[in-house]
Order: structure tokens, then sequence, then C-alpha cells
């Protein structure tokens, strides 16, 4: 099983007119990185079986674009908000049987998800980043007693950007 984690893209933060942080949108510049992230699929022929989003807005709008080039099922999944616990989180992505998973969501919760399927509860990455419309690929290799596994790739929106032309 593969599990990739998209950061949403860019998204409009203009605080004067955006009120309530859950209905924020990708700005033009959010929409063209993830437009990156659909040719790098292509490009390596990365087929996705489910999609798991985040309620917000920017999530939302992030995992129909990569839809569009999917003949993948999406569901909204209340603990992908970005106050949501990882241990949660990965339980419930888990519970269905699907080979390759998109997780679209919002750091810091992004973040901890890679660091607890990657690390031992001892030893916690602190040092990842992953910027928004940036991508992680973990395989993983057990399901049993938790979601564990290894980080293949994190990929920032510029790397994206460079092997998607």
């Amino acid at each position: 099983m593969e599990i990739f984690i998209l950061r949403h893209g860019d998204a409009n933060s203009d605080s004067k007119k955006i009120t309530d942080d859950s209905k924020r949108s990708l700005t033009e510049a959010g929409i063209k990185e993830i437009e990156n992230v659909c040719r790098f699929f292509e490009e390596f022929d990365i087929k996705i079986d489910h999609i798991f989003s985040s309620p917000l807005k920017r999530a939302k709008q992030t995992a129909q674009i990569i839809l569009k080039d999917q003949r993948a099922k999406m569901t909204e999944i209340e603990e992908l908000k970005p106050e949501g616990n990882p241990d949660d989180t990965c339980k419930k992505i888990i519970k269905q049987n699907h080979s390759s998973i998109l997780v679209v969501g919002h750091n810091p919760l992004l973040v901890d998800i890679i660091n607890h399927i990657t690390s031992s509860q001892k030893q916690i990455a602190s040092n990842i980043s992953l910027k928004t419309g940036g991508l992680a690929k973990i395989k993983i290799t057990s399901v049993e007693p938790r979601l564990t596994g290894h980080l293949e790739w994190l990929l920032a929106p510029k790397i994206i950007r460079k092997v998607s032309k």
C-alpha cells in the first residue's frame, strides 16, 4: 500500500475579506500548483484509488482538481481538519482497503501524520517541512498494531513543477 500526502494549494489569506478560515479558496497560483501535481501523477503513472480530504474549502478544491485526472473516489473526513489527531486520522483512512491513497489536508496535521507513520514512538522527526502544494509518498509496511511505513520521497512544489513540464 502507498499513501500520498498532499498539502492543499496556496490559498487566499486576505484577512480583511475572509473571516472564516474554513472558507478560504485556492488562489490562481494554488490551482496551478495542484495542476502541476496532476501532471506529475500522469508523468510518473501514479494512479490513486481513493482520496481522503479535509472538509475545508481549499482542501476540497485541491482534491477535486486531482479527481479530474484520477479514477478515484473521494471521502471528506473531519479528522483531516488542521487540529486533527494523526492517530485518529490514520485509523480512519486505513479502515478501507485501497492500494493507493491520497490524503489532502493542512499543516501541522499532515507533517504529524508523516511523522506518526514513519517514526517510532520514541523518535519523531521534527525537521520535515511540507509546503502548500507539496507532496510526500509513504510506502506502508504494516497496518497492525498501527499504521507504519517509510518515507520514500517528499517534494516541494518547485520540484514538482520542474519535473512535470
